[in-house]
Order: C-alpha cells, then sequence, then structure tokens
C-alpha cells in the first residue's frame, strides 16, 4: 500500500473504531424518585386545555376527583380536539399525571397516578411505567409494573389511556 493511500485508510479505520466503541449501555432503569420529581414539575399541559377539575368515572380505580396533564412529548402526539388518535401510540418519553383531588375545588390534592412510556425499562408492562403516589411521593411503585393498572387500562385502543374514551 502506497503512502498516499495508507494514511486515509488509516484514519478511517480509527474513526470507525472509535465509533464503535462507544458506550452502548442501557440508561439506568427509572426509579420511583425520579418519576415523582418530573411528574411533579413543570411543564405539563391540562387535558384539552382545561385546568378544571372532574369527577372521575364510575369505572375509575382512582375515585375522587382528578383532572390530567400531559408532558411536551406526549402532548405533541394529540390531535388539535387534544385526543390521541385511535389505535395510535405515544412515543417513548411521554409522561401522564392524573392529579387526584378529594374535592370539585382542586384544593385537596391527596397524589397522582402516573404513566410513563418507556417499554425499554425493566419496571415497564405494556411499555408503560405505572404508579400511584400520594403528594410526597409514597405509594404504588413502579416495581409492582402496573399489575393492578394494566387490566383496566388495557381496555381501550389509545395505548392504555381511557382518559380519551372516558371522557370525550
Amino acid at each position: 500500500m502506497t503512502r498516499k493511500y495508507f494514511y486515509p485508510v488509516f484514519i478511517f479505520s480509527l474513526l470507525f473504531l472509535v465509533e464503535c466503541r462507544k458506550d452502548t449501555t442501557p440508561p439506568a432503569p427509572e426509579t420511583d424518585a425520579a418519576l415523582f420529581a418530573r411528574a411533579t414539575s413543570g411543564g405539563y399541559t391540562y387535558y384539552k386545555g382545561d385546568a378544571s377539575v372532574h369527577h372521575s368515572s364510575p369505572q375509575s380505580a382512582h375515585g375522587g376527583f382528578f383532572r390530567v396533564r400531559f408532558n411536551a412529548i406526549a402532548q405533541a402526539a394529540l390531535t388539535d380536539q387534544g385526543k390521541l388518535p385511535t389505535g395510535a401510540t405515544f412515543p417513548n418519553g411521554s409522561i401522564i399525571v392524573k392529579e387526584l383531588h378529594n374535592d370539585s375545588t382542586g384544593t385537596q390534592l391527596h397524589g397522582y397516578a402516573i404513566m410513563e412510556k418507556l417499554p425499554s425499562d425493566t419496571s415497564q408492562a405494556d411499555g408503560w411505567i405505572w404508579a400511584e403516589v400520594n403528594t410526597s411521593g409514597a405509594g404504588y411503585t413502579i416495581n409492582n409494573k402496573g399489575a393492578i393498572c394494566t387490566g383496566c387500562h388495557s381496555i381501550d385502543d389509545r395505548d392504555h389511556v381511557r382518559l380519551f374514551d372516558l371522557f370525550p
């Protein structure tokens, strides 16, 4: 091989090896504390832009009163009518937070039901991380892998989010 070709081939080979050696370690699994922190942070949009508190459906296991908010990733998947199209799925990283209230005024928040779309996470079930916690973050942990959630949430055809059909 002549010197003319040696250096370009050498540089290309070196770049190829460096690229192949990049860390491909999967991200650390989600934690209850990290999910709670993101779910209680700002930057969410309420369902259809409505911050009103609504009475829960008789079909809801969460009971009482609620309002639902979406992070920007989940919000971007919704139509201009504020719904996920039938048969569509939310993108990875979507977070949906159902605020749980004791009354219709919204002044008595007692917890959160949280879904995060992370199909590669070890705590997921049906592609989602599931948690229901009180206002301090304690409660139904993601380690349960949605065992009591997926039965009801798999009824619909809008990526496990029942809100769109129960509260059109």
